[in-house]
């Protein structure tokens, strides 16, 4: 790719990132990309939406976690003290159904010479922090930790497997 020929679709931009990494991906339409990635922990989804009236690309990572509506008082908690921790992007769980989901907006002007750069650098950190804090999403779902708990162990490092 010719990073310094900006004149294209900032979607275009997002998909030569996710090119370079070899990730699966589709276009659903111009201003959209949709790419999967299986990491460690689970499946995820990558979502980019462009929107020329405001010049921002939304992000979105989507988990294949879905909380049911009894773990709304121990997801919500674990989701305000996860966005404290955060200096870009925030978690959020979905109002229609219940999924994760790590939200970012990049403003940047159709010619800026940065986006590229910006864009490699949010996916690298959104899913650095998606992977973080997998854990302690499972462990309120599944072993009905408490969020507090939940969100201690994603700040011990483990170092090796077993």
């Amino acid at each position: 790719m010719d990073i310094y020929n900006f004149n294209q679709n900032p979607i275009d931009i997002v998909e030569d990132v996710i090119y370079s990494k070899k990730w699966n991906f589709s276009r659903a339409a111009d201003h959209e990309l949709v790419a999967e990635l299986t990491s460690g922990w689970c499946q995820y989804r990558l979502y980019f939406s462009w929107s020329e009236q405001i010049k921002a690309i939304n992000f979105t990572i989507t988990f294949d976690l879905k909380f049911p509506a009894l773990k709304s008082k121990q997801i919500y908690e674990l989701l305000s003290r996860i966005n404290e921790k955060l200096w870009i992007g925030h978690f959020d769980v979905t109002s229609k159904n219940g999924i994760p989901a790590f939200r970012h907006t990049v403003l940047s002007s159709h010619g800026s010479e940065i986006l590229y750069n910006q864009l490699e650098d949010l996916v690298d950190i959104a899913i650095y922090e998606c992977e973080k804090y997998y854990p302690a999403f499972h462990l309120i779902l599944f072993e009905n930790s408490d969020p507090e708990e939940a969100l201690e162990l994603c700040g011990i490092d483990v170092v090796g497997n077993a």
